[in-house]
């Protein structure tokens, strides 16, 4: 990252601390009088956690050293693959070139996009030499080609495992992202939301996809990036590498997480676990006291330096005039 970027990045979090805070209050003043008055705090309660399950896996997250009370389970949502539906398998299977899916996840309604950026996509999908499942927010969509096949819902982590599958198009959502690498398929990112931006900018990283700016975007960059991605190789030897490198564990997800659920239950409790760190203030946890009581120390050191050596010149100075003066007498 530039200085500049990191800058941002810095402001960025001030921020969301600073939204968090105002929210957090609401919330408290919700729970009370919801649950009245003795009710604890947001921040009591994260106090209490006796272990903390994270949904992501260690190096998705950037691999940050963590105590022994956070249990990492990325991929735990994911089940055991299905049979695809008669109409879904029959399409797959009769695309020789290979399908582009596209999805939004539930949270964006692709019908409520400005109609220059589906005309856009409308235009793209039609010059392709795939054919396109296009996960689609309403009962019918108009000017499609006749490569382009819209569903309301599909069972996207049994559809991804398909072979014919040559790329997602998504929003970047941490789940999809899981799916996708599990199953093998390179990804085109256009972030909306939340943290999807931070997913999408790992697809970069780790080289098994690109980010497109949904503002941004134009015809060319939305050809250029899927034919890019659906044709060269390496995109899916990256992802396919990675999804060993996250599968290679001593346990599944689930087994993991059910195997501490019982070591709390065993041991009533897994605090000691903890980090001392867990219940301190940042201030503390910087050691800002004695940051603080050294860099005045040193501060009152260096004038008192300045002082002394400022005092000694001062007499050399003296003694220095006084011996010519009689020197000169």
């Amino acid at each position: 990252m530039t200085v500049w970027e990191k800058l941002n990045e810095l402001y960025t979090q001030i921020r969301i601390r600073y939204t968090n805070i105002n929210f957090e209050d609401k919330q408290n003043n919700a729970l009370k009088r919801i649950f009245g008055p003795d009710v604890p705090t947001l921040n009591e309660l994260r106090n209490e956690v006796e272990m903390l399950f994270l949904n992501i896996h260690p190096i998705w997250e950037g691999n940050y050293p963590v105590p022994p009370a956070v249990v990492h389970m990325g991929g735990l949502h994911q089940k055991p693959p299905k049979e695809l539906p008669k109409e879904l398998s029959q399409l797959l299977d009769e695309s020789p070139n290979g399908v582009i899916y596209f999805s939004f996840g539930t949270n964006v309604r692709p019908s409520l996009f400005d109609p220059t950026k589906i005309d856009m996509f409308h235009k793209v999908f039609a010059e392709l030499p795939y054919n396109v499942i296009w996960k689609w927010d309403d009962e019918s969509l108009k000017s499609r080609s006749d490569n382009v096949r819209i569903f309301k819902w599909l069972p996207q982590s049994d559809l991804l495992r398909h072979p014919n599958i040559k790329l997602f198009i998504t929003q970047g959502g941490l789940q999809s992202t899981d799916e996708a690498i599990t199953a093998g398929v390179p990804l085109v990112g256009i972030p909306m939301m939340a943290d999807q931006w931070y997913n999408v900018e790992k697809y970069v990283y780790h080289k098994i996809g690109v980010r497109l700016d949904f503002e941004e975007l134009t015809e060319e960059k939305l050809k250029k990036a899927l034919l890019d991605v659906a044709g060269n190789e390496s995109y899916r030897n990256n992802i396919v590498r990675l999804r060993n490198l996250m599968q290679d564990q001593p346990q599944k997800p689930l087994e993991r997480t059910i195997w501490w659920l019982e070591y709390i239950l065993r041991h009533g409790g897994a605090k000691h676990l903890r980090s001392p760190a867990a219940n301190i203030s940042w201030s503390e946890y910087l050691e800002l006291e004695l940051v603080s009581f050294i860099l005045i120390f040193l501060f009152t050191s260096l004038i008192l330096v300045v002082l002394v050596t400022r005092y000694i010149l001062r007499k050399l100075f003296q003694l220095y005039r006084n011996y010519n003066k009689e020197k000169v007498l």
